[in-house]
């Protein structure tokens, strides 16, 4: 009797393997390639619906938009300023230049700015302007101490702030 029932079982087995199983691998291919189609065309939708509402105007505009308009250039110069008394400096005078730009769409304003203090406070104080004013250039920074042992620096920073014209 047992060997009768093992013998049925392989043969279920065996039928199962060979009618049930391709069936179902079948199914399991067409739907992998049917989610793979609905992917690419999910992919390729969202693509084109970027692409749309992007234009290089857009984009040109929203450039343009990170830098100060010429009204704010000496709202960010004050700041400029502010951050430096924070951060305990002296700011006793300074060079501002305002130089307009070959292209018609930018302008510089070259600061000059002689500040004293220690090394790691004038340290500081660049780092935080990098870090407050991601569009500033850093053009020189010039160190001198008056003797080896002196804790106070005088340093000539120059920064260069670029900003837009009303008309771009």
């Amino acid at each position: 009797m047992l060997p009768l029932i093992a013998f049925l079982l392989v043969v279920a087995a065996a039928l199962i393997h060979l009618v049930v199983l391709p069936g179902r691998e079948a199914a399991i291919e067409d739907g992998e390639r049917r989610l793979a189609r609905l992917e690419r065309s999910a992919r390729r939708a969202a693509l084109e619906r970027q692409t749309e509402r992007v234009t290089p105007e857009d984009t040109r505009q929203r450039l343009l938009e990170r830098f100060p308009s010429e009204d704010q250039l000496n709202a960010e110069l004050g700041r400029l300023l502010d951050l430096a008394s924070k951060e305990g400096l002296q700011v006793p005078t300074g060079d501002y230049r305002l130089v307009p730009g070959k292209d018609g769409l930018f302008d510089r304003y070259v600061l000059n700015l002689p500040v004293s203090g220690s090394y790691q406070t004038i340290r500081r104080y660049v780092a935080a302007v990098r870090r407050e004013f991601p569009d500033l250039a850093v053009e020189d920074i010039s160190l001198r101490r008056e003797s080896i042992d002196s804790a106070e620096v005088e340093a000539q920073l120059r920064f260069i702030l670029f900003g837009r014209r009303s008309a771009a």
